[in-house]
């Protein structure tokens, strides 16, 4: 099968794709707030996902499983933005296809034993698409218990023009990974909180050990 991008850039491209949709949805969003350009713009990042890292029968076959349902479920949800329990099915599907996307980034990276531009580029797409898994999480989390988080009136005022909210919870998320805790919007419930601190250690974690591993690989090249 022919490509747009080439395969030896597959996390470059990721990369960048995964920094637009982070720099143009809050961006659109500031200008067009009735707009759901924001959700598209998340559909368009997973399609995108999809062709870019389905390089294997295998990866495409559990890419389309669980990536068709997510974009078609996240086109849905754009287009009616007032139905928040029929989320609950597509960001379920979209997790899923995350978490995909982050195993088979870190299992690309760490095999080998030569380090380069494109392995740094997928250690840094994965941290990335950890922080959006977690966000679908605390977005299924809000689907079931409305009241898991408390937020301040500014965040609580988005949330409302907000179809499901992965824009607030996207922003907690990352607040959440990077141990900021600016205190605008808080997690209440057992969930929520449990969800908060497993990924607030997660963060640190990953940056440490990718970081260690890295190295690792680099010295042990210029040895050889």
């Amino acid at each position: 099968m022919s490509r747009i991008f080439s395969d030896d850039h597959t996390f470059r491209d990721m990369t960048i794709a995964l920094a637009l949709l982070f720099i143009l949805g809050p961006a659109v969003d500031h200008f067009f707030p009735s707009s759901r350009f924001d959700s598209y713009l998340t559909v368009a990042f997973l399609v995108f996902a999809l062709f870019e890292i389905t390089r294997r029968a295998s990866d495409l076959l559990i890419g389309l499983t669980l990536g068709i349902p997510a974009v078609a479920g996240s086109i849905f949800n754009a287009a009616t933005p007032d139905s928040p329990a029929i989320n609950l099915g597509p960001t379920i599907f979209a997790g899923l296809f995350l978490a995909f996307l982050v195993h088979r980034i870190l299992k690309d990276i760490l095999v080998g034993s030569r380090l380069s531009a494109e392995k740094i580029f997928g250690a840094v797409c994965a941290y990335l698409l950890i922080g959006f898994l977690f966000s679908s999480v605390y977005v299924f989390i809000a689907l079931v218990d409305p009241d898991a988080f408390a937020y301040s009136e500014a965040l609580a005022s988005d949330l409302k023009n907000s179809s499901s909210g992965q824009g607030v919870f996207t922003y907690f998320s990352f607040v959440t990974m990077s141990t900021l805790g600016y205190g605008d919007i808080s997690p209440v419930s057992a969930a929520a909180r449990s969800c908060a601190w497993i990924q607030a250690v997660l963060g640190q974690l990953y940056i440490a050990i990718t970081i260690a591993a890295l190295v690792g690989t680099h010295i042990a090249r210029g040895r050889d």
